[in-house]
């Protein structure tokens, strides 16, 4: 691992993490960044390298032109497929979870959103699938709204050991948590710089103890997209509201090159 920034370190794989933590103080808090730490498309189109990595962020930039926009969104969660950055992420949850809060903290939308009923729900359901479940409750609750704004969209959230932002940040959702619970260490998990930075700054307005570590295990799957497939993917989510994998697009893209 390699020093960054402050206190951040760098790891590319889950068991550098845990070398990481293995002076952690006994009443320390763990939070895992969810997409592309935990989990990450099957698609060539969001991988590490990939050019078009960062199709929904952008296409979150231009909602507001795009009609239908959360119905498109809902599709796309709902019908891609994902995969563990790391297989090696499920000994560590349970290893950890026995002996400190480990919670996931995921930047997302909460509450309903097109044809979602429940954002929480739908994501708790997505991690059990892959075999990661984290300390169930927090103040004693199972689920909680812990911030509101009649200027935000979503609020943000806690479910079944899941932290979900909505419309604030990762800093304010940790906020939260030091307001009822007492930890005399922060540790972050984020495959983005920026996110650790952002609870950082949090952890030093409170002088509590922060370990921000870089994943980036996301970097170590290989993979590097067509980039005329990879656009069928997108004008086709758009146009369609539906996502096609890369061997169901290639299929069709093939079928229309036949066709014209």
């Amino acid at each position: 691992m390699n020093d960054l920034k402050g206190n951040f370190v760098e790891a590319p794989t889950v068991r550098d993490i845990k070398s990481h933590l293995s002076d952690l103080d006994k009443q320390a808090v763990i939070f895992l960044d969810v997409d592309d730490t935990l989990i990450t498309p099957i698609s060539k189109v969001f991988r590490a390298h990939s050019p078009h990595r960062t199709l929904i962020d952008d296409l979150k930039k231009d909602r507001d032109q795009i009609p239908y926009f959360e119905r498109i969104l809902s599709r796309w969660r709902l019908q891609r497929q994902v995969q563990l950055v790391s297989e090696d992420w499920l000994w560590f949850i349970k290893d950890f979870k026995t002996q400190f809060p480990l919670y996931a903290l995921t930047k997302m939308e909460s509450g309903p959103l097109g044809d979602i009923l429940s954002m929480e729900e739908w994501r708790y359901a997505e991690l059990s699938s892959k075999g990661m479940e984290f300390t169930p409750t927090y103040g004693g609750k199972e689920k909680e709204v812990l911030l509101s704004s009649p200027l935000m969209t979503y609020e943000g959230t806690f479910y079944k050991g899941i932290f979900s932002t909505g419309s604030f940040n990762k800093s304010e959702i940790v906020r939260s948590y030091l307001q009822k619970e007492n930890p005399t260490q922060v540790v972050l998990v984020d495959d983005r710089l920026e996110q650790l930075q952002d609870v950082s700054e949090e952890c030093s307005r409170r002088f509590i103890s922060f370990i921000g570590i870089h994943f980036k295990g996301h970097e170590l799957i290989p993979g590097i997209p067509d980039s005329s497939l990879a656009e069928f993917q997108k004008n086709h989510l758009l146009n369609n509201h539906e996502w096609l994998e890369d061997e169901e697009a290639e299929r069709r893209l093939d079928s229309f090159k036949v066709l014209y």
